[in-house]
């Protein structure tokens, strides 16, 4: 079993994950304090394993440069990994959602119900998006409409949800 710690950090409140199992440790969107990161991850007394990005802005990745040079054998995991993910007891899938960013993705950890979304999803809302980029969008909240209801949702900022509330809840929802 998973635990999930969160770091909240920089001007925007960006939330940075620390997903740990008790020995290791994956890190999702190392926003822009490396210090409090870092400063947790001491904490757990863990092992940092991988680095999950769930898009490339500023906020979601400031701090990545100094959290791969202290954790230098830890696995970077983007868009462009495989979507079947397995990093010594993680297992987890890579869920593509584009639109917020077309490099925007979500990690799946089936056998923990739980989903880091970055910007994708929010509680009662969704990600910014160009209006050009609407189709491609409301594809990627088709996909998230399929999953079960008990997922929890962790998204880049504000607190966690659940799918089934957001299916009920949110307006971006609706209608899809």
């Amino acid at each position: 079993m998973i635990r999930v710690h969160v770091v909240v950090n920089g001007y925007l409140e960006e939330n940075c994950y620390i997903i740990e199992n008790g020995k290791y440790a994956l890190i999702v969107d190392p926003g822009s304090e490396s210090k409090k990161i870092i400063n947790e991850i001491n904490k757990l007394k863990v092992k940092v394993v991988g680095i999950l990005i769930t898009h490339y802005h500023f906020d979601h990745v400031g701090a990545l440069d100094d959290i791969k040079n202290k954790y230098k054998k830890a696995k970077l995991i983007d868009f462009k990994s495989n979507k079947n993910q397995t990093i010594g007891d993680f297992k987890f899938k890579i869920i593509e959602n584009s639109g917020h960013t077309m490099d925007s993705v979500s990690y799946y950890f089936e056998d923990d119900k739980k989903l880091f979304c970055g910007d994708f999803v929010f509680r009662e809302s969704i990600g910014r998006f160009e209006m050009e980029d609407m189709p491609i969008m409301l594809d990627s909240l088709e996909k998230f409409k399929k999953l079960d209801r008990d997922i929890k949702v962790y998204p880049g900022h504000g607190e966690y949800t659940e799918v089934g509330y957001e299916l009920d809840h949110n307006p971006f929802m609706k209608g899809i």
